[in-house]
């Protein structure tokens, strides 16, 4: 709950649950907050099942804005599924043949983690490419300056980079658990 710190929000209904500059107060960004995405449709994306068995595709509504991919349910969902990819931090390709036959695989990797993605047709998923990659050259520019940062993307880009700190920190403090426990565990 942010009580006194209600004033400080940024107005609009989209912005209800934004955090307020230096605050440590959480927020997703549903579907349709993200307005004026570079790119948005549906695309699938490669889950391993457990232990490796029966790995699936799973169809997501994906929204591209602010220097970030945003993987959803659906147009309507209230918050993303997993953390959103870092366009500036990913390295991106498409796998499969020149031949049209066979679906081409938009690979998206970074240090973390590599993510597999695939369109109902081969055109769609070589626009996907070519948007994030407009994406990628659009967030370097605006981080250095060299490009003014709209509100729509303002907002992306704090929720994705809000989304990447909170995984961190929960990161931070399972590994001291850890490290406190270990102790008594060898005892």
């Amino acid at each position: 709950m942010l009580g006194s710190q209600d004033a400080k929000l940024t107005q609009g209904a989209r912005y209800k649950n934004m955090p307020t500059e230096g605050g440590d107060d959480f927020f997703y960004p549903s579907a349709r907050s993200l307005r004026n995405p570079i790119k948005s449709g549906w695309l699938y994306k490669y889950k391993s099942g457990t232990c490796g068995m029966c790995p699936s595709w799973r169809r997501r509504w994906v929204v591209l804005q602010g220097g970030y991919l945003f993987k959803f349910e659906n147009k309507d969902s209230k918050k993303p599924k997993g953390l959103p990819i870092s366009v500036t931090e990913s390295q991106i390709s498409i796998d499969g043949s020149e031949s049209d036959d066979l679906r081409k695989i938009m690979r998206i990797s970074s240090i973390a983690k590599q993510q597999l993605f695939y369109a109902e047709d081969n055109s769609e998923i070589l626009r996907w490419l070519s948007a994030i990659q407009t994406a990628k050259n659009q967030a370097i520019k605006q981080r250095l300056g060299h490009l003014e940062i709209g509100e729509d993307d303002a907002y992306a880009r704090r929720a994705g980079e809000t989304l990447e700190r909170t995984k961190l920190v929960a990161q931070q403090r399972q590994r001291a658990a850890n490290e406190l426990l270990l102790p008594s565990s060898a005892m």
